[in-house]
């Protein structure tokens, strides 16, 4: 068995668009068992029970996992009288393969990509019903507020506050303009010019490559925002507000693959592009 430790994404991204054949008997079993608890003003608790019987002897195995957490609790800004602005201007046009990006001029910002590649494209295997399992997981936490941003049973929160107050700043700009046209394969981008904004992105790709096998995916999402307070231009009489602009012009054009862009000028913002691909194939098309 070999295990290809990374690809070019250039070939594999695409892959999602192709068919994964498949013509067994049923003789193991998968059990998948996952528990989610979401709690805010909501509980949630999910259980999940997936039951698979396939006729599966495999030989050859691809798992990947990506798992980002960030958070931002505890922090404060006083930027008074500072403007900023980023800008992304004819950039990120026409590679082939990875490109990322992340771009910040605010204050106390958790900005990441994240990519797992798991290949195991070994096709000297001349087994009758040799098949393939390939496995992938992408998964992101951002948590803006108090460490566990959760409220207690009285509806307060610990420590851990996030205050902005900052007075006297004209303007916040964030713009992207002619960029990120005309990539091939997997582009990523993150931008944020306010302050303690959470983005990410994150990429998992899972491939066995071989006729017969089975191919299971998953993504999950978890996002926060509490306890937080903005006061800006709000502490002196005469403060003036903030004018705000994200824009984005003439960009994200002519891609093909996977293409993620996070643009925030806010405050307190979370951002997160979550892909999650597994196939099996011997024939999986390509760029």
């Amino acid at each position: 068995m070999r295990h290809g430790l990374f690809v070019g994404v250039a070939t594999a991204a695409l892959c999602i668009a192709g068919p994964a054949y498949a013509d067994v008997t049923v003789t193991g079993e998968i059990d998948l068992t996952k528990t989610i608890d979401v709690t805010e003003t909501v509980d949630i608790d999910t259980d999940v029970l997936l039951d698979v019987e396939v006729v599966l002897d495999a030989e050859k195995f691809a798992e990947s996992v990506a798992i980002a957490n960030q958070s931002n609790y505890d922090n404060e800004a006083c930027t008074n009288c500072a403007e900023k602005e980023d800008l992304i201007l004819d950039s990120v046009n026409g590679n082939e393969g990875v490109a990322s990006l992340n771009q910040s001029s605010g204050n106390l910002n958790n900005q990441g990509t994240l990519i797992s590649v798991a290949v195991d494209a070994d096709s000297d295997f001349d087994i009758p019903g040799n098949s393939g399992f390939a496995e992938s997981l992408a998964a992101a936490d951002q948590r803006n507020g108090t460490p566990d941003a959760l409220a207690g049973d009285d509806g307060s929160y610990s420590d851990g506050q996030n205050l902005v107050e900052t007075v006297n700043v004209l303007f916040r700009n964030g713009e992207i303009q002619n960029s990120f046209n005309g990539n091939t394969g997997l582009v990523y981008g993150n931008q944020a010019t306010g302050n303690m904004a959470n983005q990410v992105n994150v990429l998992s790709l899972a491939f066995a490559i071989d006729d017969n096998g089975v191919a299971i995916s998953e993504a999950d999402l978890g996002q926060v925002n509490a306890n937080n307070v903005v006061r800006e231009s709000s502490s002196e009489e005469n403060g003036f507000g903030v004018f705000k602009v994200a824009s984005t012009s003439n960009s994200l054009n002519g891609n093909t693959g996977i293409v993620g862009v996070n643009q925030s000028v806010g405050n307190m913002s979370n951002q997160a592009n979550v892909v999650s691909i597994a196939a099996v194939g011997s024939d999986l098309p390509t760029f």
